[in-house]
């Protein structure tokens, strides 16, 4: 980890962006730590929106709140409401077929 003050950090900004490409750079006003920099590609900007997305945690609890469903029940459930009410039927080769 490396520390930089505000000032280093903003008159040197492209050498604290190729410091944050191998490391975390914590910059400190009065010596209290006020930011962090750290290097993202594409692969992890989703995740750090969603890490700090309020809304997609309380998603998360709700969910975790909820009652567990058998895979089995909920297939059923989709099927029920996408298909208007079409069956599964068994032809004589033993295959499924919907009619």
């Amino acid at each position: 980890m490396k520390t930089m003050t505000v000032f280093e950090a903003r008159n040197h900004f492209a050498k604290t962006l190729e410091t944050a490409k191998d490391d975390v750079v914590i910059v400190t006003r009065h010596g209290r730590p006020v930011a962090a920099i750290q290097a993202i590609d594409d692969d992890d900007i989703e995740d750090l929106l969603l890490a700090r997305s309020e809304r997609f945690w309380e998603m998360i609890a709700r969910a975790r709140r909820g009652k567990p469903i058998a895979l089995d029940t909920l297939r059923r459930q989709v099927k029920r409401r996408a298909g208007g009410g079409r069956r599964e039927t068994r032809g004589r080769a033993g295959r499924s077929r919907v009619t």
